[in-house]
């Protein structure tokens, strides 16, 4: 084989409380990741030596300060190649949007380097790498939704639910999540009433749609950002059973029944007579296990 191509997924955090400051500076959390339809593009070729990183639809660093180039270094270096790789990413999920774009793009890179050579590194193998690259990117060689625990990277696989819509709304506000977790860092004492995963589930599974959503990073971001704010209302606004800014709430989600038009806001989404209140950059996407344009990832 000498050229792959793997979709790269965006991920969704449809829950997520942070429960403590680790000795080793990062933050102890909760949560339910959830693989969606939204993908970037990872085509990745076979090359002499050495590694090519070209880059389009955002602009991101195409040298060591992307990780995607790390994946590549770390694959080729695990596998003692002298050969390298040339890797070329499609972009399409929101940069800085919070929804794991680079840590999907890493996950690619390690599965797509292991199939290139030939190698087919078992799961756990391409886990155990992964968690050397970023908290979350070993979620993206998983089975498309899991709890969370530790940093990120201890996964609980969950049973799947059917394929749901969602609507994600980027208003394109890039917030850094070192930031947020920072201010997070200054409040935890402050937080009464933490909503743990246990008390969450103590009523038995966890069902769709998702009124138990939640994300703690709200508390911290939506302060700072009043837009968020007005969007927020205007997706309950729209009859949302539950909206959520996920991660460090940037682009803005909700559930809904049935397919919702990109661009426009439906409520109820699917009422025949839609609002003439448009969203930013708002598009459709599946919330499924795996997500078909997924199945390279989730079927490792």
């Amino acid at each position: 084989m000498n050229d792959i191509v793997l979709a790269s997924p965006a991920k969704i955090n449809l829950f997520l409380e942070i429960v403590g400051r680790r000795p080793d500076g990062f933050h102890e959390i909760e949560s339910i990741m959830q693989l969606v339809d939204l993908c970037d593009e990872v085509h990745l070729r076979r090359r002499r030596g050495g590694i090519r990183l070209q880059v389009s639809g955002a602009d991101l660093p195409e040298g060591r300060g992307n990780l995607a180039y790390r994946a590549a270094a770390l694959a080729l270096e695990t596998a003692g190649l002298s050969d390298g790789v040339e890797i070329r990413l499609v972009k399409r999920i929101p940069v800085a949007g919070g929804l794991g774009g680079g840590s999907s793009n890493a996950a690619a890179v390690l599965l797509g380097v292991s199939r290139l050579y030939g190698l087919y590194w078992p799961r756990e193998t391409l886990q155990r790498m992964a968690s050397e690259l970023g908290s979350d990117v070993p979620f993206f060689l998983g089975d498309g939704v899991a709890v969370a625990r530790g940093r990120g990277e201890v996964l609980t696989p969950l049973p799947p639910w059917p394929p749901r819509w969602l609507v994600l709304a980027n208003p394109g506000i890039p917030i850094s999540t070192a930031w947020a977790y920072r201010e997070a860092s200054s409040k935890l004492t402050g937080w009464e009433g933490r909503v743990t995963l246990p008390t969450l589930t103590a009523g038995g599974p966890l069902e769709w749609p998702p009124v138990w959503a939640f994300n703690r990073l709200e508390e911290v971001v939506l302060p700072h950002r009043p837009e968020l704010v007005a969007l927020k209302a205007l997706l309950q606004e729209g009859g949302a059973c539950r909206s959520s800014c996920p991660a460090a709430a940037r682009p803005c989600l909700r559930s809904c029944r049935t397919r919702a038009r990109p661009g426009r806001w439906q409520p109820g989404c699917g009422s025949a007579e839609p609002s003439r209140r448009r969203l930013p950059r708002c598009r459709g996407t599946r919330c499924s296990t795996p997500c078909p344009e997924a199945r390279d990832l989730a079927q490792v």
